[in-house]
């Protein structure tokens, strides 16, 4: 797509190319903590970049964003901040960057919201003062009550991180801060556990995300697990809203036929455009848990608006396999809910993405105890009056 096409046309299988909607920031490329799954440090290549951004890249950056949201006429472009760990980045770079931020959508008339994805080990009062003062989310990784998350999440030294990031969520969550919490699914317990200890916190929005690994890859089943937190979260709510969890809400949003907000669920393309410290523009970053330098790319900010990225080869590639379903996907009656699952988790060396996720069976079997008890609960209205169950509304789609 030109710079001046304000009329996006479709691609081969229907779905019209946008502009870059929002950017995953790398403000730092190492961590403070050693967690066993990490995606990141599976590509050795972030070795290679600058352990914070600087400040002429920073610069260059916000010169970006201006640019591209007044070329698009954009209403909105949430930035994300990321890492490693972002807070190592330093809180007056926080408040730099929010503050030229607030600028731009005073220029521009753009809404772009900051957020941060942290393991919040440095979070203390100071922290806290610029999140609410800047208006800045902050998701904070949590992998449940202390047995399950010291598993993996622990210090050079080997000690576990729990104390400190609960701490820091019950920090956050006493404060006028918009917070969420994100913990990766351990099917070896239950998922009462951690829906109790989030309930315990005040925590009540939070996602329990599918453990990342490749089709190269054996990872532990987790159907039953999404099948039994679903059912957890249907009593809590069944009288009202007491939780949200993300990939729950993902889930039932997709099998109604709407685009699910996170890209993980749903059939669509995978547009994401992630800035590291050097300033240099990737695709999606857990791509990178396909190997080494699997996502590098030669565009930079320096040399390139934000959007070109979109003629980038890597990119391209990327975007093209998160639309292009293996065979078996498309003959799947839960294609357009799933979309074949998250993309990485499709990676095969033998066969690139073009194969189903290596969760394919638990997610057939999550998709249809979900539908299944939708059909008990929700009807269709279609325009003539006539009523339809999920499953026939769903099979009519």
């Amino acid at each position: 797509m030109s710079a001046d096409d304000t009329h996006p046309l479709p691609d081969a299988l229907g779905f019209k190319e946008q502009p870059i909607s929002q950017l995953l920031v790398k403000v730092a490329s190492r961590c403070n903590i050693d967690c066993s799954y990490c995606y990141w440090f599976r590509d050795a290549a972030v070795y290679d970049k600058p352990k914070l951004m600087s400040d002429e890249v920073l610069q260059q950056l916000l010169l970006r964003i201006e640019e591209h949201v007044a070329r698009y006429s954009l209403v909105d472009f949430p930035i994300i901040l990321h890492g490693g760990e972002p807070l190592l980045w330093g809180v007056e770079n926080f408040h730099r960057i929010a503050e030229a931020c607030e600028g731009i959508s005073s220029r521009t008339g753009c809404d772009v919201p900051i957020a941060v994805t942290t393991n919040g080990v440095l979070i203390d009062d100071e922290w806290l003062d610029c999140f609410e003062a800047r208006n800045i989310s902050v998701a904070i990784s949590l992998d449940g009550p202390e047995h399950i998350h010291d598993i993996h999440r622990k210090t050079f030294q080997g000690t576990g991180t729990h104390a400190a990031a609960e701490r820091a969520a019950r920090m956050l969550a006493s404060r006028d801060i918009g917070m969420t919490a994100l913990a990766v699914c351990n099917p070896a317990y239950p998922p009462k556990q951690y829906v109790e200890f989030f309930a315990e916190c005040g925590i009540t929005s939070y996602d329990i995300m599918i453990p990342d690994a490749t089709v190269d890859e054996t990872p532990a089943s987790v159907g039953s697990f999404y099948n039994g937190l679903f059912d957890l979260w249907l009593e809590a709510n069944r009288t009202k809203p007491t939780a949200d969890i993300r990939i729950i809400s993902d889930m039932i949003t997709a099998m109604l036929g709407n685009n699910s907000p996170t890209e993980g669920v749903g059939y669509k393309p995978i547009e994401l455009c992630t800035v590291m410290t050097d300033g240099s523009v990737e695709a999606h970053d857990v791509l990178r848990i396909a190997g080494d330098g699997v996502t590098r790319t030669k565009f930079n900010i320096f040399e390139h608006a934000i959007d070109d990225v979109r003629n980038e080869p890597r990119w391209k590639a990327a975007r093209d396999a998160s639309i292009q379903l293996a065979a078996k996907c498309q003959q799947c009656k839960f294609m357009n809910a799933c979309g074949g699952g998250y993309l990485p988790h499709r990676f095969s060396k033998t066969n690139g993405y073009d194969n189903p996720s290596v969760y394919c069976d638990d997610l057939y079997s999550m998709f249809e105890n979900m539908q299944s008890v939708l059909a008990n609960h929700l009807y269709v209205s279609k325009p003539d009056g006539e009523r339809l169950d999920v499953r026939d509304a769903l099979a009519g789609a």
